[in-house]
């Protein structure tokens, strides 16, 4: 059995990362679906209150070429619904769209889908403009330190590990109370770099607010360019939504979001490198044998 990722699932997983004009256009077809799936373009442009180019724009936003192929995904999805955000596990979702009714195949289709809908998002919310202004700032700072909590951790021990490769100081400490004591007493010279999916991790927005405070520039990843982590950026790399903003982040943590984190770190770490690829080359190069030993190593335990 083969099942893929809905439209109206995808508009609901990039919604939080669309301006407000286009989120409006996503709310109307989110909560009416059947006259979106009728309607013209102009008509529905009517119904939204706005222009038909704002349409077109939804449109190619999501992924989609035309409104024409936009209105065959939505004939296609007919009348399947998506369970409102908030709903207990027997009721709706217990992890990103998996419900009740799903088997081993189509879970694994749903996942796959997802992330790979997840990973063409990245070239819709991520501005290269941004990614550039940030590589700079990295390039530039003496030592960069990374606020993040919960899953969002991962992205930032990714961080971590892809700066050394290439003599970048990074520092982060998973204990939250450690994250705000260090914040507050950065210096000029630093730079601080807030991971939040919503953007509202309480800690991860102090910590970079006291950061700011303290002299050090800074850099913000979320999904939401209005959220509060976002005000406490000098840039904001915007990443895609996992679920609608309420808030809060789900009460399980979207790994499949996650990916948003990875994929924009790896592209963060890769342009840093390039802006002086030579000297970063050399590093790799460097590090490479002692990868290799460590794999070694493990091969020659794996034989004992």
């Amino acid at each position: 059995m083969s099942d893929t990722i809905g439209i109206r699932e995808q508009i609901q997983g990039l919604r939080g990362s669309m301006k407000p004009a286009l989120q409006a256009i996503a709310d109307a077809i989110l909560a009416d679906p059947d006259t979106a799936r009728s309607k013209s373009i102009k008509a529905l442009a009517a119904a939204c209150g706005t222009s038909e180019a704002s349409i077109s724009r939804f449109v190619r936003g999501i992924g989609l070429a035309s409104y024409r192929d936009f209105q065959l995904r939505m004939a296609q999805e007919g009348g399947a619904s998506i369970p409102a955000r908030g709903q207990a596990p027997d009721e709706g979702h217990i992890y990103e769209n998996i419900g009740r009714q799903d088997n081993a195949q189509t879970i694994l289709t749903k996942v796959v889908h997802r992330t790979a809908d997840l990973a063409r998002a990245c070239l819709t919310t991520l501005d290269a403009a941004a990614l550039d202004e940030a590589a700079r700032m990295i390039r530039q700072a003496d030592v960069v330190y990374i606020f993040a909590a919960g899953s969002s951790a991962l992205a930032a021990e990714n961080a971590l590990l892809r700066f050394a490769r290439i003599g970048k100081p990074a520092i982060f400490h998973r204990d939250r109370n450690n994250q705000l004591l260090i914040a507050s007493s950065l210096r000029p010279g630093s730079l601080a770099l807030g991971l939040s999916d919503s953007g509202r991790t309480q800690q991860t927005v102090a910590s970079l607010t006291a950061a700011r405070q303290a002299g050090a520039r800074t850099i913000a990843m979320t999904a939401f360019p209005e959220s509060p982590l976002a005000r406490q950026g000098e840039v904001t790399l915007v990443t895609p939504a996992g679920y609608m903003p309420a808030g809060e982040e789900p009460l399980y943590e979207s790994m499949v979001s996650k990916f948003g984190q990875l994929l924009a770190i790896d592209a963060l770490y890769s342009l840093v490198a390039v802006q002086d690829f030579d000297d970063a080359a050399a590093l790799v190069r460097k590090g490479d044998p002692i990868i290799q030993q460590s794999r070694s190593a493990r091969r020659q335990n794996d034989q004992d």
